[in-house]
């Protein structure tokens, strides 16, 4: 089951990886609220789909009173982790780029790790907690250096500190988000009720979007957000939709089944290696240099992570 939930995180975490680089694209073209209001609109259409035709029965029994709780949890997780974090999110990855914007995802897994104690009874040994500290340590080695941040080129959406500033935010909120998910799957099980991960996606990206839009349409500004869009601005539409599968489709599916079979702060930890991967794709897509100080980054991130997925055999070892 553990093992299960870590192969689940980590696709999660390859297909989050890639959908960074069009996101940014997209977020550039369009502008950070438009791309948040068409890629939530967007993926709850095709998660709504995929729920209907993976258990239908099911599906429609999500809209009784029995999953009240569910949606309550579920939704909250939806406002919370998608709609305000990732708006953050994707201000963040505009100002500061794929590469050094991933890296302060790290900060995500001390928030999973503090409301997962509060809101699930979820304990780590000491351990856990010096692996998950060396992964984020390793993680944020590998971009934040000044030499780094000279490299990021003014693209006009904001300063590096008003970016940097975003991306703890949107940290914060994506880790509190993946607990509360959890909290809404858990509460189910206690009333002998099983909520299907697709259909706990739906549940997330349906509230999120939804009040996403109520108050953007109570604020009048529906027709503005949707303008560029509509227009296909820049030719920004091809990205959103590629970084809406591999980012609150597919992605966000992912995590819901791993955080399912295994605690929330492991999970988000798994996440946290989105910079690595993003280091990776990034010397494929654009030919950068991977130095000796990121080398070495990754390699003490990836011991963190050996340090915190084995934490209960290393114990035992000593």
């Amino acid at each position: 089951m553990e093992y299960t939930g870590l192969i689940f995180a980590l696709f999660a975490t390859i297909s989050w990886s890639l959908g960074i680089f069009p996101f940014t694209q997209g977020a550039r073209r369009l502008g950070v609220n438009e791309l948040n209001h068409f890629r939530l609109l967007l993926a709850t259409i095709v998660i709504g789909i995929v729920s209907f035709i993976v258990a239908p029965e099911s599906f429609v029994e999500l809209f009784s009173s029995d999953y009240l709780t569910a949606w309550i949890w579920l939704g909250l997780s939806g406002l919370i982790g998608l709609s305000i974090g990732d708006h953050f999110g994707f201000a963040m990855y505009a100002i500061l780029g794929p590469r050094l914007g991933s890296v302060l995802t790290t900060f995500a897994p001390a928030a999973a790790l503090l409301l997962g104690s509060l809101l699930l009874s979820e304990n780590i040994s000491m351990l856990g907690i010096i692996g998950m500290s060396i992964t984020i340590i390793g993680v944020i080695t590998i971009s934040l250096g000044k030499s780094e941040r000279d490299l990021i080129p003014d693209h006009g959406h904001g300063s590096i500190a008003k970016g940097v500033l975003f991306g703890i935010l949107a940290a914060l909120c994506q880790g509190a988000g993946l607990v509360l998910a959890k909290k809404g799957m858990l509460s189910e099980y206690m009333f002998h009720h099983s909520v299907h991960p697709v259909h706990a996606t739906f549940i997330r990206l349906l509230t999120g979007t939804l009040i996403l839009h109520i108050l953007t349409l109570i604020r009048g500004k529906i027709v503005p957000v949707y303008t560029p869009v509509l227009k296909n601005q820049n030719n920004g539409i091809r990205y959103a939709m590629l970084g809406t599968f591999f980012g609150p489709v597919f992605g966000v599916t992912m995590s819901i089944y791993a955080v399912a079979r295994i605690d929330a702060s492991v999970a988000q930890t798994i996440f946290s290696l989105v910079p690595v991967a993003a280091i990776i794709l990034t010397y494929f897509r654009h030919h950068e240099k991977i130095s000796l100080k990121s080398m070495t980054g990754v390699l003490v991130a990836l011991l963190g992570v050996f340090i915190l997925i084995w934490r209960d055999k290393l114990i035992q070892l000593f």
